[in-house]
Order: C-alpha cells, then sequence, then structure tokens
C-alpha cells in the first residue's frame, strides 16, 4: 500500500497465466462496475490489436455504454501488429455509438521506433484505477501470454500520481511537439479502407480455435446475464433478414431529453406489441458490422403529457445524444420475445437522403409531424430497408 496525502492506493500485480487473474478479468470487472453509469470512462493505448480481442470485449462494452458512459481507444498499426478486422470492429463500434465511442489509430513515421505502449485507464467518480505493463489488446494480452502487468486501484483523481498516469495517456490522445497531431487519426471509413491497406487480414497469433477461445474466456460470465443485460454473453450471431418478423422506420426529433426519443401509440402497439396501458420492457440491441449486438433491456417509460392523456412511450438511447436532428433510427422486431435490433441514420451518413426520401413518400403518421413506417420481411420496401442497416 502506498500512503498519499488524499488517500491509500492499492497496488497489485496480475499474474496472468499463472494464475486466473488476467487482463480480461480486471477489464470486465471495470466494465460491469460501471453499467448503468452515466460519467464513467474506459481509456486504452495499445500496440497491437486483434479483431478477436476486440469481439470478446463488445458484449462488456455495451453493457458499460448502455446509459451513457464513454470509451477511448487508441491502437498502433506499425509493423503488422494489428488486424484489420479489429480496425474495422472498432470503427463499427464508433458508429453505434457515435457520441460515446472515439476509436483512434497512432502511426508515427520512424524507421528506428513504433508506437508500442499499452495502458488499460477506469475513470469512475473522483477516482481512476489503471492496468500498466505489457499486454496488448489481442487475445493473448488478454488473457493467454505471461505478462508482466501491475494494477493500481482508486486513485484519487486529482492527486499528483494519477496526473502523472493521465499524462501517459495525453501524451498521444494529444500529440505536442516532438509529435505530430497528424500521427493520430480518428477512424473513419476512409481512414479504415486507406489502413487496412497495409494490415494483415488476421493476426499472426491468432490463426485457428478462435470461438473456442472466446468461450473459453467467457466462461465465468457464460452462465448469468451481464448487468443492463437480459442475457449471459456468448458469441453474436450474423443478423438475418429471416430473424426479422417486422420493421420501423421513424423519426428522430429533438426532444425534451436529449437521449431518449419517444413512440407514437399505433408504433407501441403495432410494432413493439404493448397494449396503450401496458407497463414493460424490451431487450434491444445495435446491428453493427452485420451482428447483432449484446442486449440491453430498455424500459418503455410512459409519456402522459401536462394533461395526463397522452400515451406515446419513450425509449432511453444515449447514442443520440448531441446527434443533429432530426435524424432516423431503423429498428428490427426479431424472432423471440420482445427482442429487437437497430441501426441510428444520422444527417449527412450515406443512408439519410433514402430514409428521408422513403418516410416522405410511405409515412404512416398521418398528420402527425414525427413520420413512421412499419413493414414486414419482404414486403414491397424490404430491398430498400435491409440496405439501410448494411
Amino acid at each position: 500500500m502506498i500512503p498519499l496525502a488524499e488517500a491509500t492506493v492499492d497496488i497489485r500485480r496480475i499474474d496472468q497465466s499463472i494464475t486466473r487473474d488476467s487482463l480480461f478479468q480486471q477489464l470486465q470487472g471495470w466494465l460491469q462496475a460501471g453499467a448503468g453509469d452515466r460519467t464513467q470512462q474506459i481509456r486504452v493505448l495499445s500496440a497491437f490489436a486483434s479483431g478477436a480481442a476486440v469481439e470478446s470485449l463488445e458484449p462488456l462494452f455495451d453493457v458499460f455504454l448502455a446509459d451513457g458512459n464513454s470509451v477511448e481507444i487508441i491502437v498502433g498499426i506499425d509493423r503488422g501488429g494489428t488486424d484489420r478486422e479489429a480496425i474495422k470492429r472498432l470503427l463499427a463500434l464508433q458508429s453505434a455509438y457515435p457520441t460515446q465511442v472515439k476509436a483512434y489509430v497512432f502511426q508515427a513515421p520512424s524507421r528506428k521506433a513504433i508506437f508500442h505502449p499499452k495502458l488499460y485507464l477506469y475513470g469512475h467518480g473522483k477516482f481512476l484505477s489503471a492496468v500498466i505493463g505489457s499486454s496488448n489488446l489481442t487475445l493473448g494480452g488478454l488473457a493467454h501470454n505471461f505478462e508482466s502487468l501491475v494494477c493500481i486501484d482508486d486513485i484519487p483523481a486529482r492527486s499528483p500520481q494519477a496526473k502523472e498516469i493521465a499524462g501517459m495517456w495525453a501524451n498521444f490522445a494529444n500529440p505536442r511537439s516532438p509529435l505530430r497531431s497528424d500521427f493520430l487519426q480518428q477512424l473513419t471509413a476512409a481512414v479504415v479502407k486507406r489502413v487496412c491497406r497495409q494490415l494483415p487480414a488476421k493476426s499472426q497469433w491468432e490463426r485457428g480455435g478462435r470461438e473456442k477461445e472466446l468461450r473459453d474466456l467467457w466462461r465465468p460470465l457464460s452462465t448469468v446475464p451481464l448487468r443492463r443485460s437480459p442475457a449471459p454473453i456468448r458469441v453474436q450471431r450474423r443478423f438475418l433478414a429471416k430473424q426479422t418478423r417486422a420493421y420501423l422506420l421513424i423519426d428522430v426529433l429533438k426532444e425534451t431529453r436529449s437521449t431518449q426519443m419517444q413512440m407514437p401509440l399505433p408504433v407501441v402497439e403495432g410494432f413493439l406489441g404493448f397494449r396503450r396501458d401496458q407497463e414493460g420492457s424490451i431487450h434491444l440491441s445495435t446491428l453493427r458490422g452485420g451482428k447483432v449486438s449484446h442486449p440491453i433491456d430498455r424500459t418503455l417509460v410512459k409519456s402522459s403529457g401536462e394533461a395526463g392523456n397522452r400515451l406515446m412511450r419513450r425509449i432511453e438511447m444515449p447514442q443520440i445524444r448531441d446527434l443533429k436532428r432530426p435524424l432516423v433510427a431503423l429498428f428490427f422486431r426479431l424472432k423471440g420475445r420482445r427482442k429487437f435490433a437497430f441501426v441510428l441514420i444520422p444527417r449527412g451518413s450515406r443512408g439519410f437522403a433514402k430514409a428521408d426520401a422513403l418516410l416522405d413518400t410511405h409515412g404512416q403518421q398521418g398528420g402527425a409531424e414525427r413520420r413512421y413506417y412499419i413493414g414486414g420481411w419482404k414486403d414491397d420496401l424490404w430491398k430498400e430497408i435491409s440496405a439501410l442497416a448494411k
């Protein structure tokens, strides 16, 4: 224990591969502890990253981000240590949580040096926790490799020690001379396309048996639901059109509550499947990378208005915070009890003009301002609707 002026900080080593302790266990503990909060933050610096490692954390990111927390990840792309899938998954995660997730690549042109830090930070309330050591954001780095890791828990965020640790992050998140700001690039479709030309399709250290490795990694979490979720952790399957029972294309307008969207009564009854006086919740996933993400429990909150005579519902969706309105959301009702998935179609995105035109032409809202259209698999609009989900 190291005494500080304000508190006592717990420093311990993580004996990965020697004991059951691992970086993955530490990260999943942080991500589940933060689930349900709105102000906590995870930050990751890693020289290398693999798609399998990002996939292993995605369900935990979903529960951590469910109510408004944030995640920032910076990975290196030197010497083929990061694979294409990692970059594509990080872009998909950022696109699904556009105001909560920021993903970057860092590359400094040098013949002698590469980007090589490994730092994992958890900001929670007035405290900062950190893992510092040798682990990359790969399956080996998360759990299988022999690594040198130290975990420092609950450092007062305003202490000199916390500021020094956070400074390691700031060196690369806010590059200053002799580094240049253009060494750090936030992921976009164009950046990913360019970067992937120089990266291997798969990590050279993760060639086979991937699903088994994920199941082994998740084993302690595979029997009980994750926080904020109705389901335990599992490998996410590809979204298939035949899973769809109905779809909803709907405007997201400017609301009093910046993270909630309203559902008109015809949508509540005709798409969500609730009676007008019925309470309840749905299991809501995002669609990203062609797959259905880990489901989150979302309560349908009655929105009765000042007169108490409205029967709309509100759904909490932190992903829409600060996005320019109106935008469009596309929901799918999936096979199974109250299972849904959605994708946001922001203003300025490739699909927005098409979604806007579909709502203008086919909207079922009558004289109401909020446009929506409810349809089903293989109906007349299905081909155009399914293209919006890609």
